[in-house]
């Protein structure tokens, strides 16, 4: 993931004090075409990094909407991914989309869930 210094400016941040504590910060990206979306940036503890995207209009972002996130928060010769997990392993309680990548970048990892 790119230094905080190199995205810091392309998000209007919310300073709230409960996704601070969890070591996590949310804000709003606007996109090129005027889109608004919330966004919410971290690490977990599995070593991975983490950005959700939850639009504020009722639909799922757009493939270029992703790509434009991913540019803000990796560099672009990052590999990030989605993951479409088990569906008992379903959490998401948003209509948001997330992009995550191995904060060691060793994606073999991932293979053995």
């Amino acid at each position: 993931m790119r230094d905080e210094k190199e995205y810091l400016d392309k998000v209007l941040w919310d300073d709230d004090p409960a996704l601070l504590h969890r070591g996590l910060k949310a804000g709003m990206i606007t996109f090129p075409k005027g889109q608004k979306a919330s966004v919410v940036v971290g690490r977990n503890e599995h070593g991975m990094e983490h950005v959700s995207i939850e639009m504020f209009v009722d639909r799922l972002p757009k493939w270029n909407e992703m790509c434009f996130i991913k540019d803000i928060f990796w560099d672009e010769e990052e590999k990030v991914m989605q993951i479409h997990p088990k569906k008992s392993e379903y959490v998401n309680m948003t209509e948001a989309l997330h992009l995550w990548r191995p904060i060691d970048g060793d994606f073999s990892r991932l293979n053995n869930g």
